[in-house]
């Protein structure tokens, strides 16, 4: 059994273009940080409206994501990945010229202007990526949704040392003009490489206003899903708003402060396609269950929590980060497919509609949860401390924990159930149904009950 995938052409080139495109966006997202404050600190601009400007990237991408993955079908879905990512692109390059400006009013309300539209360029691009990844991989979704996001874990990586080298060479202009415009590059070479997709009948259009987004969210697995997916984007805000005064008290350099970031980025992104093909191929709950565990563990032992006994300790904070890092990978990848294959079991069409619809959800949520993260953990460390602070995360993976093991339990039971069913155990009553599903852990016809 051999573990490299037997695609076609297609499939591969759509691989590397996801891959590559992916990687670079995990680049250009964390290219800002090391030197948008210190700019516009330069123009008299207070921390809240720098703060301002990053936040409001997530919140633009919260609100329109299910918007456009509404309207993603219409539009094409390789016209929304290309038109997205060079929209990204355009707006990383008019990023890098904004130092030229001296107004600091002036300054901050373009750097408003330009996150909102590079926010809604994002958007697209996701969105179109992930409903990608669901169509033209549909018996491996969880694996190269790992894959494409390991590549993107390894560009948050990468990002700063690349931006640093570029911004010593040239200045602040520099890093976003060379990966801007390698992302306008790469919008040019997706519209010769990716296909261009329609829904497989006309039907489909007319089924969107029959299968929305809050029918979608009544469905309590898809409802998991996106709550799990919310709960890992709090731990990435969380930890990257308080993480590096907490490792204050270690007296660290800032590059080694640096490396706790590489770490995390690193355990996260590695596991990536290991966690899909778990998913795939054994079950996407049991991976989330695993994800909210280590997550919420890692939390409990960051600061750590007062009460467990433990003191805290540079060697503890390590094997934490590593464990922040592999639940919140395992959780985002497991959710996704868990959601689309939920919605599609649940009577939504198996289309284009449905999986730009439920990708759309995912971005949105995940967008929330960045947005929410580093608002409530600064709160909360400024309050209660750092140690405390860890509690607001923990409880969220608590809750994930306890949903997606009910989901397991559900399961089985249902398994159970059937083949008794099957075995002549039980008869079916008058007015009785049983509803076909697919175990992914044995891959056979499972059947749930429901009462008419």
């Amino acid at each position: 059994m051999t573990m490299v995938p037997s695609w076609d052409k297609e499939k591969w080139m759509v691989m590397a273009t996801l891959t590559m495109t992916h990687l670079c966006n995990g680049m250009v997202v964390s290219l800002q940080a090391p030197f948008y404050p210190a700019e516009a600190e330069k123009k008299g601009a207070s921390g809240t409206e720098y703060g301002l400007v990053f936040g409001i990237f997530e919140l633009t991408v919260f609100i329109v994501s299910p918007v456009i993955g509404k309207y993603l079908p219409r539009i094409g879905i390789s016209r929304g990945f290309s038109g997205g990512i060079s929209t990204t692109g355009l707006m990383c390059v008019a990023f890098g010229f904004l130092n030229r400006i001296s107004n600091g009013k002036t300054f901050i309300a373009l750097s408003l202007v330009i996150r909102i539209v590079e926010a809604f360029g994002n958007s697209a691009f996701l969105a179109a990526s992930f409903t990608l990844v669901a169509t033209m991989y549909p018996n491996s979704v969880s694996t190269v949704f790992g894959m494409v996001e390991m590549f993107f874990g390894v560009g948050l990586i990468l990002g700063p040392t690349v931006g640093g080298a570029l911004f010593q060479a040239g200045g602040f202009t520099m890093p976003f003009a060379v990966l801007g415009g390698i992302l306008l590059v790469q919008a040019a070479v997706s519209t010769k490489t990716l296909p261009r997709l329609k829904n497989s009948s006309s039907s489909d259009a007319n089924q969107e206003d029959n299968f929305g987004i809050m029918k979608a969210l009544r469905i309590p697995s898809v409802l998991l899903a996106i709550i799990s997916v919310f709960t890992a984007s709090i731990g990435v805000g969380a930890l990257q708003t308080t993480l590096e005064r907490h490792l204050a008290q270690f007296d660290l350099s800032p590059m080694h402060i640096g490396m706790f970031f590489m770490l995390y980025g690193g355990s996260y992104a590695l596991l990536n396609p290991l966690w899909g093909w778990v998913a795939d191929n054994i079950s996407s709950k049991l991976v989330i269950m695993i994800g909210s565990f280590l997550l919420g563990l890692g939390y409990l032992l960051v600061g750590p929590v007062p009460g467990l006994g433990i003191q805290s300790s540079y060697s503890l904070c390590i094997v934490s980060v590593v464990l922040v890092g592999l639940g919140v990978g395992a959780q985002l990848v497991a959710a996704f497919s868990e959601a689309q294959a939920s919605a599609v079991a649940s009577g939504f069409p198996d289309s284009i509609t449905t999986y730009a619809l439920v990708s759309s959800i995912w971005t949105s949520a995940f967008a929330l949860g960045a947005f929410v993260g580093p608002t409530a953990a600064g709160t909360l460390y400024d309050v209660v401390g750092f140690e405390w602070s860890t509690m607001f995360t923990v409880g969220w993976n608590v809750a994930v924990f306890i949903a997606a093991l009910n989901g397991l339990l559900a399961v089985g039971f249902i398994k159970f159930n059937s083949n008794a069913r099957r075995q002549g155990m039980y008869s079916t009553l008058d007015g009785d149904s049983w509803n076909k599903e697919v175990d992914k852990l044995t891959g056979k016809a499972v059947y749930s009950y429901q009462s008419v």
